[in-house]
């Protein structure tokens, strides 16, 4: 069983959120996917910097199964 992760960052401020993207490679348990969606959110966290504040952005993971993968 494969997990994909998929992320989405949106502004609180604007009410407005990007398409989200699959994250890539597929992740073998849940639990690897979830570590990597928070630490891969603090990285587009501290990435996005200034805007983070200005936008009120929010990022968004989910860990999908993907069956027969």
């Amino acid at each position: 069983m494969k997990f994909l992760l998929i992320m989405t960052v949106c502004s609180s401020l604007y009410q407005i959120c990007m398409e989200p993207r699959e994250i890539r490679p597929m992740y073998d348990t849940y639990i690897d996917c979830m570590v990597s969606g928070y630490e891969k959110s603090l990285y587009l966290i501290k990435e996005l910097g200034p805007r983070v504040e200005a936008d009120r952005s929010t990022i968004h993971f989910q860990c999908k199964q993907m069956i027969g993968v």
